[in-house]
């Protein structure tokens, strides 16, 4: 078992934040025995518990249950309300979308996160989504008939994988096929590039994005529960 010092995120967050991969009882058992050694070096470990082995200690607490799903591309229906984003920045809409997107994210349901944690985080990952010169990303918007964008996805993707970052649709506006429309666009576009298979990761506890990418023919790979242990 290794424990992983987390640069990005210390920096990000301004905490000392490392990543443990839980195997089996033996690594749980170490890590805990470690605790007073830890609290020196960390103020906050993401415990991936793969094997649902399962973490009890003072300051831990389940804060994900992330289900990664996938599916095959394939040649569907594309829709003319869908177009890609052409700016090198995002726009307010975007901005609001990504937000929409997170809802039942982590880095939202911990509070004791810094305040405003979950807003600079999925603002700084819109940021990231934005195509540009050299990279292989997109942003898919669905836009009303003033011009809004109410729905989005964003895509990376290399070789023959596809990798859904952020998907969002309005509150308002769900439950009427603007991400139906989106998700059936992207398929087909990431087909005709020779892209065999979209994965996307999602919280066991956003049923109704569970739902939806069932429904769109995703089926679940993995389940792992995630652990913030506070030291």
């Amino acid at each position: 078992m290794e424990i992983h010092f987390l640069q990005w995120d210390s920096d990000f967050f301004g905490l000392r934040i490392g990543r443990v991969d839980l195997q089996t009882k033996a690594d749980a058992f170490a890590l805990l025995a470690q605790h007073e050694a830890l609290k020196r070096q960390y103020d906050l470990l993401y415990i991936f518990d793969a094997n649902a082995i399962g973490f009890e200690a003072d300051g831990a607490k389940l804060v994900d249950e992330k289900i990664l799903y996938s599916k095959p591309c394939e040649p569907r229906k594309q829709f003319a309300e869908v177009s890609f984003y052409h700016g090198a920045a995002p726009n307010e809409d975007l901005y609001r979308l990504a937000l929409v997107s997170g809802g039942y994210s982590r880095f939202k349901l911990d509070e004791r996160l810094p305040q405003d944690s979950y807003e600079r985080l999925y603002n700084r990952w819109v940021e990231n989504a934005c195509p540009g010169e050299g990279t292989n990303k997109q942003i898919l918007l669905f836009k009303d008939e003033h011009d809004i964008a109410r729905g989005m996805i964003t895509i990376d993707y290399q070789a023959e994988l596809g990798h859904i970052g952020l998907a969002a649709v309005d509150t308002d506006a769900q439950h009427q096929g603007i991400g139906g429309k989106i998700m059936s666009t992207l398929d087909s576009w990431l087909f005709n590039r020779g892209i065999q298979t979209l994965e996307v990761p999602t919280q066991k506890a956003n049923a109704d994005a569970c739902r939806w990418y069932e429904k769109n023919g995703f089926v679940a790979q993995s389940q792992t529960p995630i652990y913030h242990w506070w030291l």
